[in-house]
């Protein structure tokens, strides 16, 4: 079973209009309201691809219901902490042709009694369970030692690491040796700063540098240019690049998550990270597969399991230097 845990949940609204002209008024053909944020949204395709997943998250007692009945409807098994705080919000969107333009609250922030009862979920469902990814932003004000402190209770817990998280949150959490951290390139290079690195660096630097940071393994996505894998095994790099050969059109805004899906669900299956250049070729053929799934979706959170099976062969693998 995989733990999803989702420190800043929203309420995802999701817009579909022929297109946007800006400072004009739209009609919105169609709108879609469920329980989202990131960690939510890996537990929904972890779910519909089959495996075993259980989602935690700090929900706003007035949302509560909602959030409820939406992950019951989509199956996906769930323990939400009930917080006073209310649930932000996030609009998405989208155009007829798959553009999509998001507009993110940035959350309230929690008091030390939620995080505790979070915590407190986790240490109850980790006997069942073997992977714990913790995905997205956190409210503003929230404690930068969070993530660090529920990846060491994993560790601690005997469970493998997924962090999609960036900035200090992500910085901090690395000295607790992460099993595999998936920023994007602009999170990285952010996440990177904190650290003192003053440049830019390319995506397979980026890479490498989290890694040395206390990470075991780092995949940073990179949009339609694919995604770079550096894991540093035995005191050798195994670097690789993975990518469709042609971008696909659609909604991009679940893609991170499903690609962190199949991470976690890889972990789990193979009971650690993988180890040597074809195993994670292997492994990153599903990611990226899983990810352009999800792009094919009107809403983030769900993938065809039938879209993974015809992208999968597709993807390109290739060795990268550093």
């Amino acid at each position: 079973m995989i733990i999803t845990v989702t420190p800043n949940p929203a309420l995802d609204l999701t817009y579909a209009v022929p297109a946007i002209a800006l400072g004009e008024s739209h009609r919105v053909t169609s709108v879609t309201e469920r329980a989202g944020g990131k960690g939510l949204n890996v537990a929904s395709v972890l779910t519909s691809m089959g495996s075993g997943a259980v989602a935690v998250a700090p929900v706003g007692e007035l949302d509560l219901d909602l959030f409820r009945r939406d992950l019951d409807a989509r199956r996906v098994p769930h323990r939400l902490v009930p917080s006073p705080c209310p649930t932000r919000r996030s609009v998405a969107v989208v155009e007829a042709g798959g553009r999509a333009t998001l507009f993110n609250e940035a959350g309230v922030p929690e008091s030390k009694r939620v995080w505790d009862r979070l915590c407190e979920e986790i240490a109850a469902l980790a006997p069942e369970a073997s992977v714990l990814t913790v995905s997205g932003s956190f409210p503003t004000g929230a404690d930068t030692e969070l993530a660090r402190r529920v990846t060491l209770l994993a560790h601690e817990s005997g469970l493998r690491v997924v962090l999609d998280i960036s900035g200090p949150h992500l910085t901090r959490a690395l000295a607790a040796g992460p099993d595999l951290v998936k920023p994007n390139r602009v999170e990285a290079a952010v996440s990177l700063s904190s650290l003192g690195r003053g440049d830019v660096p390319s995506v397979p630097q980026a890479a490498r540098a989290l890694v040395a940071a206390g990470a075991r393994s780092a995949v940073v996505s990179d949009g339609t240019n694919g995604l770079v894998l550096v894991h540093d095994s035995l005191g050798h790099d195994v670097a690789l690049r993975a990518r469709l050969p042609r971008p696909l059109s659609g909604n991009p805004t679940g893609a991170g998550d499903a690609l962190t899906a199949s991470l976690a669900a890889d972990l789990e299956a193979g009971g650690d990270l993988p180890s040597g250049r074809d195993v994670w070729a292997a492994a990153l053929r599903r990611g990226v597969a899983w990810s352009a799934a999800a792009v094919l979706q009107p809403v983030a959170g769900a993938v065809d399991p039938a879209d993974v099976a015809r992208l999968l062969p597709t993807v390109e693998i290739e060795e990268i230097p550093l």
